[in-house]
């Protein structure tokens, strides 16, 4: 059965269960945070924990914090801040659901839990710029998957854009969202705006047991599930990059849905797993350099002006099946197909002046084209509605 139709399905079911939770007065100064659901992730991460944290430091002991998570025991550091921990689809969390004033989310819930008028829902997404379609603007999009976007049209409150061609093209005309959206960036990427990145790097460091003086290459490839490989050698990428004698390190990180029916791979005897590091960002503030494929987080690491490269043997199957906002051709990223190719590119980047100052160019103008609102405060702007809101 489609994997949407039973979303919608499950969707009408909790309407109907949690309709007598709906007498239940709604705490004002109560805020639930949640990430994404499903897969291999921590909840704990993205948007929703930054603003948690720039809530928790800034205004200390104003509000209530709840967390809904796939596994509490996972973060006793949370319990001990004094938040609420409740399990994903349990009792609990439906009440904690159904009573909290605000509620942020970078995409899970919005889509089909049934919030209240008197609830304030702010959706901070989970990717910046407008590239890959998402899941209702793709070829194979059904009726169910467009019901579950207008499930999280009527539930959104205030919807977090990194930029105008995302409102324009995702937010306004594929969800079809005419509310309050918040023109401010997103909260996960204030550090990497602002420049505030050695804490993040020297924890990655620290977790890794990497040398101050070694550089680390991140590999983050999104998900899908294709006939082309895409195999990605760790090895070749590392013994190009140490032909001058600087020691490298690689890290990789899969997609949260990565499983064994995808066509991405990596290989090789030095890899360092990045899937057991909780926080995306701390990554992408250590990697030097950064090889993706189709990823979102290419718009992250653009704002520390380093090396970003496309690693993409299966461009052609992956734009038919799946498709951009902004075309692969208008990206400021070198992609190429093979790996001889993209070890040459990088050690341009890494190494030629004049092929660095272009592709730093190139990147500073796709962020203009793509109209960016990042500056570095969207935690502060999303604490102020907050504040609108509970009046606490």
């Amino acid at each position: 059965m489609d994997q949407a139709f039973i979303k919608v399905l499950f969707s009408e079911g909790v309407r109907i269960v949690t309709a007598p939770l709906r007498c239940m007065p709604v705490k004002n100064n109560r805020i639930l945070f949640t990430g994404l659901t499903g897969g291999n992730t921590y909840d704990y991460s993205c948007n929703p924990k930054y603003v948690y944290e720039y809530l928790k430091k800034t205004y200390p002991g104003r509000f209530e914090y709840v967390w809904a998570v796939s596994d509490p025991s996972k973060y006793p550091f949370l319990e001990k801040e004094g938040v609420k921990l409740v399990k994903h689809y349990s009792f609990s969390s439906f009440t904690q659901l159904l009573t909290s004033k605000v509620i942020i989310t970078n995409g899970s819930y919005a889509p089909w839990f049934p919030f209240r008028k008197k609830q304030y829902v702010i959706n901070t997404w989970h990717g910046g710029g407008a590239y890959k379609n998402v899941e209702n603007e793709t070829p194979t999009a059904n009726w169910a998957t467009r019901k579950r976007a207008r499930f999280c049209v009527e539930n959104i409150d205030l919807f977090l854009a990194s930029c105008r061609r995302q409102e324009e093209l995702m937010i306004r005309t594929t969800y079809r969202y005419d509310k309050d959206i918040l023109r401010a960036g997103t909260p996960r990427n204030d550090m990497l705006v602002n420049g505030d990145t050695r804490a993040a790097a020297e924890a990655v460091r620290s977790y890794y047991k990497i040398p101050a003086g070694d550089k680390i290459v991140l590999f983050a490839p999104t998900y899908r599930n294709l006939k082309t490989p895409a195999v990605m050698d760790a090895d070749a990428v590392l013994a190009s990059l140490e032909e001058d004698g600087q020691k490298w390190h690689f890290i990789s990180r899969y997609h949260r849905y990565q499983n064994s029916d995808s066509n991405v791979s990596v290989t090789g005897s030095r890899i360092l797993d990045g899937a057991s590091y909780p926080d995306m960002q701390q990554l992408l503030c250590a990697a030097d350099v950064m090889i993706t494929d189709f990823s979102s987080c290419v718009w992250d690491y653009s704002f520390l002006k380093r090396p970003c490269l496309l690693f993409v043997p299966d461009e052609e199957e992956y734009v038919s099946s799946n498709g951009f906002y902004v075309p692969l051709n208008e990206w400021p990223f070198p992609r190429e197909k093979s790996l001889p190719a993209l070890c040459t590119k990088i050690r341009a980047l890494l190494n030629d002046p004049d092929a660095k100052a272009a592709y730093l160019a190139d990147v500073q103008r796709h962020l203009d084209d793509l109209g960016s609102y990042e500056a570095g405060e969207a935690a502060k702007a999303v604490a102020e509605k907050i504040l609108e809101q509970t009046g606490v």
